[in-house]
């Protein structure tokens, strides 16, 4: 059970360890990589940063961290994400690794965008430049 005012969040893109914004979780607690239950759309077509798709049941499961955050660290990731405008945000089923399921907190692109044709990733690693 979570103390009252936290989350789980799972993160799939720049949030992500060693990425660049990771350091918008540095108060939170890390439960280790995850993967969506259902599967989703993940692409990132400008290389450095992706958008995951709410169209539950395409796409790939996909890989990512799972964190437990508090209302500060949530409102501040809400704004890096420009939430509700650019990003939205609802819970998903994701599994950890040893198989258990979370309930979580995921962000996805508010605007509908045609993605067919386009790469689906399984897991979100940044072009290099």
């Amino acid at each position: 059970m979570l103390a009252k005012n936290r989350y789980k969040l799972f993160v799939y893109g720049t949030l992500k360890r060693d990425l660049c914004n990771h350091h918008y979780l540095q108060k939170a607690k890390y439960l280790g990589k995850a993967i969506t239950k259902s599967s989703f759309p993940l692409i990132a077509p400008k290389g450095w940063y992706p958008y995951l798709l709410d169209e539950e049941g395409e796409g790939h499961r996909v890989e990512g961290e799972l964190y437990e955050v508090d209302e500060k660290t949530l409102a501040n990731i809400d704004r890096l994400e420009e939430y509700p405008l650019y990003y939205t945000r609802r819970y998903i089923a994701v599994e950890d690794q040893k198989g258990q399921i979370h309930r979580a907190l995921a962000y996805f692109l508010s605007e509908p965008i045609e993605w067919r044709g386009q790469k689906i990733l399984k897991k979100f690693e940044p072009k290099k430049h």
